[in-house]
């Protein structure tokens, strides 16, 4: 088998002014003494513009690996790139509600 040279890829963090708003909804996360609460908007648009969103759906839970798997059978067509940020706030917050932290949901 003939070795090939592979890219090595510095990984770097998408700026918050480069990140593109998904198209589909958003979610908000919060954490309490019963466990995680994750709650899906699909997006309200006027004039082409996201104005606010319409709740759709409510996921609960203590662990963040069911809310991903979840999130990503209830929620299908995202970016892929907010599933990969949804599953980094699963983790904070799971994390918050483990240590009975305070947990507030960080930007993208």
């Amino acid at each position: 088998m003939v070795d090939k040279e592979v890219p090595l890829i510095k990984a770097k963090k998408t700026m918050e002014k480069d990140v593109i708003l998904d198209p589909r909804g958003f979610f908000v996360i919060e954490v309490d003494v019963k466990g995680i609460r994750v709650e899906y908007y699909s997006n309200v648009y006027r004039n082409k513009r996201i104005v606010s969103g319409r709740l759709e759906k409510v996921f609960t839970e203590t662990k963040a690996d069911a809310l991903s798997d979840s999130i990503a059978q209830h929620v299908p067509h995202l970016r892929p790139e907010h599933y990969l940020y949804i599953g980094r706030e699963l983790q904070n917050a799971q994390l918050a509600f483990e240590q009975k932290k305070k947990y507030v949901q960080g930007g993208c």
